[in-house]
């Protein structure tokens, strides 16, 4: 596969959002939260978005330059108003304002309206583990994910990530995950590279399950993880995200349309010290990481995993080698750079 390092991969997604018409200091945030995505093998929401990004921001459908602030705060709780841009700007604020909230109440819970999509949960809640907080969120998106019972889909797949600090020099415990069997842009990524997806995944238009990569894309029907529990909490996603932040949920939500914005995400932040102190709390998760790491291990397993931990070694390995796109996907980097007169990376 074709590679570039995350430098210049940024650099040209900057370039290419640029081009496209989103403001310097947002093109620069997205691009970012791409690349970082990229870099832990969430591939899925890397530079692969960058076609739909533009589609969307041509459309109209993504304010170029948005007001992004803290509209107010109140106690523990704040609530920021993405001002119909894409998410990584608000996210980021949100998430250090509950940083900022739970250094003084030991909790920080705060709401992001008015937003659309936001790119990889886990750049968010590891900011909160980097600070020495708890760190949990979830978002909506558009309907995708077909409830349980259902024949068609009405809520989103609706990430949750949660980002959990150790004792350095440990890096945190990461869980980042959709509530989809898998995340929609899995399904996008195999459909850009001409790849079938494993059964379960998704939906063909008339609900049946399908390893066309394309005609789920189509039908935008996927299956919610571990059947109705995946369900459920999708759905809890949608008050939590959605009508709790005063964004739009359920079949109005969409995280690439709509140019007041789509989307709404929740942001927390929690101290560790608070029912505890902090050295019992960082002792308590490294028993606990011992227990997981010592347990006797399945049969062909030769390593137990913590959540996250395939993913920091991915991005070891990315920063030090370069970051792998594949052939059809680097094409279509190219074709859209070209339309937008933007220089594409050099390849190695």
């Amino acid at each position: 596969m074709p590679h570039a390092t995350a430098p210049e991969l940024r650099e040209f997604a900057e370039r290419v959002l640029g081009a496209a018409g989103l403001a310097p200091a947002h093109a620069a945030s997205a691009a970012a939260g791409l690349v970082a995505a990229n870099l832990r093998g969430v591939d899925s929401h890397g530079v692969l978005r960058l076609t739909q990004y533009v589609a969307s921001i041509e459309g109209g459908e993504i304010e170029l330059d948005p007001d992004v602030r803290v509209v107010f705060r109140r106690g523990s709780t704040a609530l920021v108003d993405a001002g119909g841009g894409y998410g990584f700007a608000p996210a980021q604020l949100a998430m250090d304002t509950a940083i900022e909230l739970a250094r003084e109440h030991a909790i920080g819970f705060v709401g992001v309206r008015g937003s659309h999509h936001f790119g990889m949960g886990a750049s968010y809640v590891l900011r909160a583990a980097e600070a020495g907080l708890i760190g949990w969120l979830t978002t909506t998106s558009q309907p995708v994910v077909v409830p349980t019972g259902s024949a068609v889909p009405v809520v989103g797949n609706n990430p949750i990530a949660y980002a959990i600090p150790r004792q350095a020099p440990h890096p945190p415990i990461l869980l980042d995950m959709a509530l989809s069997e898998v995340a929609f842009g899995k399904i996008r990524l195999a459909a850009a590279e001409g790849r079938p997806i494993p059964l379960g995944w998704g939906f063909d238009a008339q609900g049946r399950p399908t390893t066309d990569a394309s005609a789920a894309l189509a039908a935008e029907a996927l299956a919610p993880t571990g059947g109705h529990k995946g369900s459920g909490l999708a759905i809890v996603g949608e008050v939590l995200a959605g009508v709790l932040t005063g964004s739009p949920f359920g079949l109005a939500s969409h995280a690439h349309a709509h140019r007041s914005g789509g989307v709404g995400h929740l942001l927390t932040a929690i101290d560790p010290a608070v029912f505890v102190t902090r050295e019992e709390f960082e002792a308590g998760v490294e028993e606990l990481v011992t227990q997981l790491k010592s347990a006797t291990r399945a049969e062909g397993v030769s390593e137990l995993l913590l959540p996250g931990e395939i993913e920091r070694r991915t991005e070891e390995a990315r920063r030090a080698g370069g970051i792998p796109v594949s052939d059809e996907l680097t094409t279509k980097l190219a074709a859209l750079a070209a339309r937008l007169g933007v220089e594409p990376p050099a390849w190695a």
